[in-house]
């Protein structure tokens, strides 16, 4: 691996974050390059063709649209972005049960998301840090399907999430989708960058004036480091640090762990649904365990699965074909067993199976929520962090990853520029 002239600034990981840090650094001057382990940019945006539909396998929506920078970025890079707008609508299969449910049950189960929503703010705000489980009324019917919200939502069961952490979360709930995919959107943002792919880290030196980046490509030698892989990574040690990261900077990447999320898509070859909207479908199995739907997004003949917590961790390690099973059970349920001969393509994610990532996104443990913003501290004046896990109130989102990315590269330009005042390089 060689370079022609000295690096600045070395970023580690070329998901949104890292992107944005390497364009932030370019603009200000300074010369970066960014290092991947995989094969591809965009990390947990990935747009696959499946059937003929770009599909989703990671980050699906634009959230909080009206402050959310993508947005505007996604409309300049001439892809269309629209108003996510789907029917609820309430399917009932608890014991013998197989029925759409009707419209008071769906309003009581909405209305019981968004009270117990409110209560778990409430009790985050008050500065309190406990498990959501503790405030969910489990006597009532609709708890068990709250259950699988805070899974999908969160990437964590109620149990192993933070009542502090949801709190701090920014949402305005105005999502914007893209036809196209967020994760074309994301490998059309960073096309032009310099990127080092099937490049892994595995040790960085930063005793010195610098960083050394040590992978399996060679060294590099740089005056300072971004790294932006996921905390689930870091706290697995594929990445090395020498010396040791200090003690408050592992406590914070412990504290605020993956959880598992995952997604399963089925794309039929005719509209099997018979619908003609696009519907949001939740399921009332009476357990946790049970799938959400997007049932015709963009109209497009196609059902997508959304799964999370530690079930989705365990289906997921059953495999991609019993995660699709467990799909199309439920998708027959509702729409009849002769849907199975119109099946064109399938795909499911397995975030937590991907060594360089090792989850979906981050959910901080009960009563270790107030560490989260020591993952975005720099160490030194040479290493600097991004990703959503550092995201301050935009964590789990695209643009908590993008707007961390631009922090983390002011954070460097600023140390660079004072570094480089005190040596007498530089005005």
């Amino acid at each position: 691996m060689g370079h022609a002239s000295p690096i600045d600034v070395v970023v580690v990981g070329a998901g949104i974050a890292g992107l944005a840090a390497a364009r932030e650094l370019l603009t200000s001057g300074l010369h970066a390059i960014v290092v991947e382990a995989t094969d591809r940019i965009g990390g947990r945006a990935r747009t696959v063709e499946l059937g003929g539909y770009p599909v989703d396998l990671g980050a699906t929506w634009l959230h909080s649209a009206s402050v959310n920078p993508l947005v505007t970025i996604a409309r300049r890079l001439g892809f269309e972005t629209v108003e996510s707008v789907a029917e609820p609508r309430l399917y009932v299969a608890a014991g013998e049960e197989r029925r759409w449910g009707s419209d008071a049950e769906l309003a009581e189960a909405i209305g019981f998301r968004v009270g117990t929503d409110s209560a778990v703010v409430a009790v985050g705000e008050q500065g309190r840090d406990e498990p959501i489980a503790s405030i969910i009324d489990t006597g009532s019917r609709w708890a068990p399907l709250y259950e699988w919200w805070i899974g999908a939502y969160t990437a964590a069961d109620p149990e192993n999430a933070s009542t502090l952490d949801y709190a701090r979360y920014h949402e305005t709930n105005e999502n914007m989708s893209v036809p196209r995919g967020i994760g074309t959107l994301v490998t059309t943002f960073g096309a032009d960058l310099q990127v080092e792919l099937s490049t892994p880290v595995r040790r960085i030196r930063w005793s010195g004036r610098g960083v050394s980046v040590e992978s399996d490509a060679g060294t590099i030698e740089a005056r300072a480091a971004i790294v932006t892989v996921s905390t689930s990574v870091l706290a697995s040690g594929t990445i090395r640090f020498d010396p040791g990261l200090p003690a408050w900077k592992l406590d914070a990447i412990g504290a605020v762990p993956l959880g598992s999320a995952n997604k399963i898509v089925v794309v039929f070859d005719r509209n099997v649904f018979g619908e003609e909207a696009s519907l949001s479908v939740r399921i009332d199995e009476a357990r946790r365990e049970t799938v959400g739907m997007q049932i015709r997004p963009f109209g497009r003949n196609l059902a997508s699965g959304y799964i999370g917590g530690e079930f989705s961790r365990s289906l997921e390690a059953a495999g991609a074909d019993a995660m699709v099973d467990f799909m199309l059970e439920r998708l027959q349920w509702m729409y009849g067993s002769e849907i199975v001969r119109h099946v064109k393509a399938t795909a499911a994610s397995a975030w937590s199976s991907d060594p360089w990532i090792a989850g979906a996104y981050s959910a901080a443990l009960p009563g270790k929520a107030h560490l989260r913003p020591d993952l975005a501290r720099p160490v030194g004046d040479r290493l600097f962090f991004a990703g959503e896990a550092t995201a301050e109130g935009f964590y789990t989102t695209v643009h908590g990853g993008y707007l961390s990315g631009l922090r983390a590269a002011k954070e460097a330009v600023a140390a660079l520029s004072v570094g480089s005042c005190r040596s007498g390089v530089g005005g």
